[in-house]
């Protein structure tokens, strides 16, 4: 995460997935289910969600750079991270919160499970396609 191209692709993408939980989880969830969970919190701040979405965007980086040789690189090397980053933190999170915590229904549970491996895919290609390094010889490397 030392190059300058790494912290760009992380802004790009941050901005593009606080827009997207802006849509799926402030506008569409909220109004299906988090509004009807009792012991739902809406006095929270949306710059916390913003932030965390900053860090997570900055988690799926650092993974690609570290393991990309695992993954590809490109939109789909990116994308392929993402969907194992999504299935290792949003399955057990989510289906966590469903056993835990009285009033969040189970099919919110797998709707955020899926969300969370969309939202990592599209963010993985994102940076994928961002912070892909030139190849060896190419002009400008």
């Amino acid at each position: 995460m030392k190059n300058l191209n790494c912290w760009l692709a992380v802004l790009i993408a941050g901005i593009v997935a606080v827009i997207l939980d802006w849509a799926v989880q402030a506008k569409w969830l909220a109004s299906a289910y988090y509004l009807r969970i009792e012991s739902m919190r809406v006095d929270a701040k949306p710059i916390n969600f913003v932030v965390v979405d900053f860090v997570a965007v900055a988690v799926l980086a650092w993974v690609l750079r570290r393991l990309s040789s695992s993954f590809g690189s490109g939109a789909r090397g990116g994308a392929n991270a993402g969907f194992y980053l999504g299935v290792l933190v949003s399955f057990p999170s989510y289906h966590f919160i469903f056993l835990t915590f009285k009033g969040y229904p189970y099919s919110l549970a797998w709707i955020n499970t899926i969300y969370g491996i969309i939202w990592y895919m599209i963010i993985g290609a994102i940076l994928g396609v961002l912070m892909r390094r030139p190849l060896t010889g190419e002009a400008g490397a």
